[in-house]
């Protein structure tokens, strides 16, 4: 068997199992490289170049840009948390510390979560960055 049958096999295998499962992930972009978008259980979560305080104001600013109205935050020097109210749903936005000037954004919207509405938060933070 070939290198790209082999490929097509095991993305075929991994994408019925987590079918399966009822709440794979899914992962968009290379495995380790910074910038790779992971969905789970509702979150959109990143990884970013930067400290815990930039993430956070970056954050803020792009809950201003996006029109959510932020109820509620929290940060301390290692984690950061906003919530908010965007038209009907709930926004959740978590952040903590990873590595040295590396921030893991965490971003639900809606109690099933919005993919789609999740990565343009996430593309509104990164604008701020």
């Amino acid at each position: 068997m070939t290198h790209l049958k082999k490929l097509i096999a095991a993305l075929c295998v991994i994408a019925t199992l987590s079918g399966l499962a009822g709440c794979g992930a899914l992962i968009v972009g290379g495995a380790s490289a910074a910038g790779t978008y992971v969905y789970m259980h509702g979150f959109l979560k990143r990884d970013y170049h930067t400290g815990i305080d930039l993430a956070f104001d970056a954050s803020r600013a792009a809950c201003r840009d996006f029109g959510i109205a932020v109820t509620e935050i929290s940060k301390d020097g290692t984690s950061g948390a906003i919530t908010g109210k965007y038209r009907d749903d709930t926004v959740w936005i978590r952040m903590k510390l990873v590595g040295d000037n590396q921030t893991e954004i965490s971003v639900r919207i809606g109690l099933l979560g919005d993919e789609a509405n999740s990565r343009r938060l996430h593309n509104a933070i990164a604008r701020k960055l």
